[in-house]
C-alpha cells in the first residue's frame, strides 16, 4: 500500500508574527470535532505552523481528519502511527480533551515522530485560550487579537499578563483583576518533555607566555537565516473526504485560505 502523505497546510507565519515563539516550529495541534474548538485550533494554525488534526473517538475505534488549508481530508489510524500524513514532521504535540474523555492511549502521538506532547483537558474557550496562548507564549498581538475575536477581556484569557507592557493598557486597565492563573494549570498535562540534547565541549587549555598578545579581531557578521516555511512545497493528491462524511467535521467551521 503507498505511502499516504498529506501536506497538511493550516497557515503560515504572517509578516507582522515574524518574531512570534515557535515560529521556526511544527506543532501538531488535535482537538475534537466540535465547531468552538475548531474555530480556536483553525485559527492557531493561521499564525503558527500547524498540523491541525480532527478526532472523534467511536464505539469501535477513531476517526481521524486532518486540514490541508482548503477541506478535510482523512488520515487512517495506521497512518497517524506511522507519521505517513505530514511532509514536514511536528517538533511538539498539543493534544484538547473533552473534559472528563480522556482519548485512548492509542491516540497519542507517537515517540517516534513526535519527541514532546502535551494535553489540554477541557473545551472551555477561556481556559482553552488562556493555556494555548501559554504554550505558543502569544505576544501582545496575539491576546488582542483573540479578545477582540472571541469577545473576551484580556484579562480573562491572559491573566498573567503575558507580554503585556504598561504602555499597552489605560489608566483603568492596571486596576482590572481576571481569574486566577494557577486555575487552570488543572487542565494541563504534560505527557512527555523533549530529551535534553548533551552536548560535548572540548576545552583547549593554552599555556600562559610573555608574548605580546595579539590584537582581538572583530567577529565576522553572518547573514541570518531567512526563516524556512515547512509548508512551501506542493501537497500530493490526497484522499478528499465527500461532502456527507466531512459534513460534521467541517460543517460550521470557517475555511481558511491556504498558504502560498
Amino acid at each position: 500500500m503507498k505511502k499516504l502523505i498529506i501536506g497538511l497546510v493550516a497557515g503560515v507565519m504572517l509578516a507582522s508574527m515574524a518574531t512570534a515563539s515557535r515560529k521556526d516550529e511544527v506543532t501538531l495541534v488535535m482537538m475534537p470535532r466540535e465547531d468552538g474548538v475548531l474555530r480556536v485550533g483553525l485559527d492557531i494554525a493561521n499564525r503558527y505552523p500547524t498540523l491541525l488534526v480532527s478526532y472523534k473517538v467511536l464505539p469501535n475505534g477513531v476517526s481521524l481528519h486532518g486540514w490541508n488549508g482548503q477541506e478535510w481530508v482523512n488520515i487512517s489510524l495506521n497512518d497517524f502511527h506511522e507519521g505517513n500524513f505530514f511532509r514536514t514532521g511536528p517538533d511538539s504535540a498539543l493534544v484538547v480533551e473533552q473534559e472528563g474523555m480522556t482519548i485512548p492511549e492509542i491516540m497519542i502521538p507517537p515517540i517516534g515522530w513526535c519527541d514532546a506532547a502535551y494535553k489540554i483537558t477541557t473545551t472551555d474557550t477561556r481556559p482553552l485560550l488562556h493555556l494555548v496562548g501559554q504554550y505558543y507564549d502569544f505576544k501582545y498581538k496575539d491576546w488582542k487579537w483573540f479578545s477582540d475575536n472571541y469577545k473576551m477581556s484580556m484579562e480573562a484569557i491572559n491573566p498573567e499578563g503575558l507580554n503585556v507592557s504598561w504602555y499597552h493598557k489605560r489608566f483603568g486597565d492596571h486596576l482590572k483583576k481576571g481569574p486566577v492563573a494557577a486555575d487552570d494549570l488543572q487542565y494541563w498535562v504534560a505527557i512527555r518533555h523533549p530529551e535534553p540534547v548533551m552536548v560535548e565541549m572540548e576545552v583547549e587549555v593554552v599555556a600562559e607566555t610573555n608574548t605580546v598578545e595579539s590584537a582581538v579581531q572583530p567577529e565576522m557578521e553572518l547573514p541570518e537565516d531567512p526563516m524556512v516555511n515547512p509548508f512551501t512545497n506542493d501537497a500530493p493528491a490526497a484522499v478528499v473526504l465527500g461532502a456527507g462524511t466531512a459534513e460534521e467535521a467541517a460543517a460550521s467551521t470557517e475555511k481558511t485560505p491556504a498558504a502560498e
